[in-house]
């Protein structure tokens, strides 16, 4: 008992204190140890209660969000990152990003995401609901969730609707958005891959299908 006395109340020592010091983790070494893909201006606060200011995921720009490492999937070898909105933001956004080993993916996420740039689709915005992803070794695996495309201009000449909405799923290791019209006389379906490439095909009522390519 002299002897495992003090290991005990060593051991608990070290168990707390590495508890203190990862409480108080600024959050901006996380996100930046963390290539989830999620980045921002500036990360303030601790990994528990932060915010990130002008986020933004490839050419999603999210905004200034509330962010929190969630404990559990650590102890699985995940980080997990959950985001939201400030509840007086006038679009919602919650969800969350996450990476571990051979896996990244976004989970959960609602809410609307302006878009600066996708290459020559003319998309401003995205609608998500309930929008799940996950990629294994760069291959989707899985998917899940309601996407809506709002859009401002032509596609290679053609007018399409101001909306187009679709169910998006795993496709050949690409993550696929067969994004259509209400009527379903048009269509874009948006393939990702995980190497960032992105295949877009094209059709509409007037004209041949069209196939444009690009990478984020």
């Amino acid at each position: 008992m002299r002897i495992l006395l003090p290991m005990r109340r060593t051991v608990l020592f070290t168990a707390m204190f590495a508890f203190a010091v990862l409480a108080f983790l600024p959050l901006r070494l996380v996100l930046g140890a963390v290539d989830s893909g999620l980045s921002a201006r500036e990360a303030t606060g601790s990994i528990w209660a932060g915010h990130l200011k002008e986020a933004r995921i490839g050419p999603a720009a999210l905004g200034d969000l509330d962010a929190r490492l969630s404990p559990v999937p650590l102890l699985l070898g995940r980080a997990r990152i959950e985001v939201a909105r400030a509840s007086d933001a006038p679009d919602r956004l919650a969800g969350a990003v996450a990476i571990g080993r051979h896996r990244r993916s976004v989970e959960s996420v609602t809410g609307t995401i302006p878009i600066d740039s996708l290459g020559s689709l003319p998309v401003a915005s995205l609608d998500l609901t309930d929008l799940t992803v996950v990629f294994r070794d760069d291959q989707c695996d899985r998917a899940e969730g309601q996407v809506r495309a709002n859009l401002s201009g032509d596609v290679a000449g053609l007018d399409l609707p101001a909306a187009l909405s679709g169910s998006v799923r795993c496709d050949g290791g690409a993550l696929l958005l067969p994004l259509a019209s209400g009527p379903g006389t048009e269509g874009l379906a948006v393939r990702i891959f995980g190497d960032g490439r992105y295949e877009a095909r094209l059709n509409a009522r007037a004209g041949a299908p069209a196939t444009l390519h690009g990478r984020f």
